[in-house]
C-alpha cells in the first residue's frame, strides 16, 4: 500500500534494510504519467515500478510529493532514501547513487505556432543564439544539448511557463513531450491547438533514474536492490507493460 506520510529523519535512518520502509519523493508540481497526485493519492508509473520491485520483498513504500529542489535536498541530506524520475548529470552522479534507468522521454521544443509555423529545426545550442529559451526552476536540461545554466529557469511550474511564453517573455520552452501529454491525467491540457512542438534535432531520448541518497545506512544496498529490480522488470517486458496504459 502506498501511503503519504512524513517521517522524521531518525525514523528513516534507524531501520535496517531487511525490515524497512523506503521513502521516496517526487516533484509536487507533477511529473505525469510517471509521478502525480490525485485526491491526495500518489499515482503513476514510478509508483507501479516501486510496488512491483519492493512489495514482494515485504518492503513498504512511502512517496512524498515535494517541491523538486527540496526533494533533491532532502535526498542529499538523508531525510529521503531516493528521489524519483531524475535525469543525470555529473553533479548528480557525485551527490547520489544513480539506479539503472527505467524510462526515457523525448526532449522537445514547445512554442506558439504563430511564431514558428514551420517548427524549430535547430539544435539547442543553435537555437540559443537566436531565441530566449526557458525551463523550470531546479530542472536539469543538460540532456537537451546545452548547459542548464544557459536556460532561463526562473519559473516554478508549467502553467506559469506557458503563460510567460505566450506573453512573449520566452521564445521556446524546453520540455519532455511525454510529460506534457501526461498532464492530461491531472486535467491540465497544455498542448492546445495554439501550441506547436517537435523533437530537438540530434537528441536521443533522455534517460531517467532514481537518485539514492549517499547519506543513509545501506545506501549501496538500496541502490542495488532498486537497480536489480529494474533490470529484472525490463528483461521480463514488465517495464513497458506498466507504462503502456498511461501513454495510451
Amino acid at each position: 500500500m502506498i501511503r503519504l506520510i512524513a517521517l522524521a529523519v531518525t525514523a528513516i535512518v534507524s531501520l535496517p534494510l531487511q525490515a524497512q520502509t523506503l521513502t521516496f519523493c517526487g516533484d509536487s508540481a507533477g511529473w505525469p504519467p510517471y509521478t502525480y497526485e490525485e485526491n491526495g493519492v500518489v499515482k503513476g508509473y514510478d509508483v507501479d515500478v516501486l510496488k512491483a520491485i519492493l512489495e514482494p520483498q515485504g518492503i513498504t513504500v512511502d512517496v512524498q510529493m515535494l517541491p523538486w529542489k527540496r526533494c533533491l535536498q532532502d535526498t542529499d541530506n538523508g531525510k529521503i532514501h531516493a528521489a524519483l524520475s531524475a535525469s543525470a548529470n555529473d553533479e548528480r552522479r557525485k551527490k547520489y547513487r544513480l539506479t539503472e534507468y527505467y524510462y526515457t522521454v523525448q526532449p522537445s521544443y514547445i512554442y506558439v505556432k504563430e511564431r514558428f509555423p514551420g517548427g524549430v529545426q535547430l539544435t539547442a545550442s543553435e537555437a540559443l543564439k537566436q531565441h530566449k529559451i526557458c525551463g523550470l526552476r531546479g530542472y536539469n536540461y543538460d540532456g537537451f544539448g546545452l548547459s542548464s545554466e544557459k536556460v532561463d529557469r526562473d519559473t516554478n511550474n508549467f502553467k506559469q511557463l506557458f503563460q510567460k511564453t505566450k506573453a512573449g517573455r520566452c521564445d521556446l520552452i524546453l520540455a519532455r513531450y511525454e510529460i506534457l501529454v501526461g498532464f492530461a491525467l491531472m486535467g491540465e491540457n497544455y498542448l492546445t491547438d495554439e501550441w506547436g512542438y517537435n523533437a530537438i534535432p540530434g537528441i536521443e531520448g533522455d534517460k531517467f533514474y532514481m537518485l539514492v541518497s549517499r547519506n543513509i545506512p545501506d545506501s549501496e544496498a538500496v541502490e542495488k536492490k532498486l537497480s536489480d529490480g529494474i533490470k529484472q522488470l525490463r528483461s521480463e517486458g514488465k517495464l513497458e507493460a506498466l507504462l503502456k496504459p498511461y501513454l495510451n
